[in-house]
């Protein structure tokens, strides 16, 4: 389907790409920050599913459908960004650091998920760097996406789990000063508030 050259060239930039300080491991880190190392871990999970989702989605063709209704999008992303508002305004009015304790990791996966889905320049980004490696003359051009794409989603999660335990070993050792440890949800909330504020800033773009 590949020839081993294009494999590793892909792999490789898939790895630069995941490692890059991109509005999911910000917020994977804004999740260990804030409630440990399980949480990160299961909203890097949910961004998984989400990023599955939208590699899917690219393979069907929905995602060119939905570059073709810019208005929809722009609802979508500012929906996002509303939702991120309102997970930061949570952790700010935390008062100490018992109330950033770690939630039902369910919660996270669902938090991870749904940031994930509702930032539509994810799937937009699928469409335009997927192809760049697709060769006509192999397989179906459709299941060179989805591998593709599978590719990329278990490189993200890879780096995304990475993070979430580097970010959560951090939360640790910082907990044993209870000071810092009250700040921490605090310092989350200021890392959703900046990528909520990149997503509205994208709509100018």
């Amino acid at each position: 389907m590949f020839d081993p050259q294009t494999l590793i060239l892909f792999t490789g930039a898939v790895l630069m790409l995941a490692a890059m300080p991109g509005p999911d491991n910000l917020f994977v880190s804004a999740q260990s920050l804030a409630h440990g190392h399980g949480a990160g871990l299961a909203a890097a999970g949910g961004i998984a599913l989400g990023g599955l989702m939208w590699t899917l989605a690219a393979t069907a063709g929905l995602t060119a459908l939905m570059a073709t209704m810019p208005a929809v999008l722009v609802l979508v992303q500012i929906g996002g960004a509303a939702y991120l508002v309102y997970l930061a305004v949570g952790l700010w009015r935390s008062k100490d650091a018992h109330a950033g304790a770690t939630p039902p990791v369910a919660h996270a996966f669902v938090r991870g998920l749904t940031t994930n889905l509702l930032n539509p320049k994810v799937g937009l980004y699928y469409l335009a760097f997927l192809p760049q490696f697709v060769n006509a003359d192999n397989a179906p051009i459709w299941m060179q996406m989805l591998v593709l794409g599978l590719i990329f989603n278990i490189a993200g999660t890879l780096v995304m789990g990475v993070t979430a335990l580097l970010a959560g070993s951090l939360k640790t050792r910082l907990d044993a000063s209870q000071g810092v440890a009250r700040f921490l949800p605090r310092f989350a909330a200021l890392v959703l508030f900046g990528i909520a504020g990149k997503l509205l800033w994208g709509l100018r773009a």
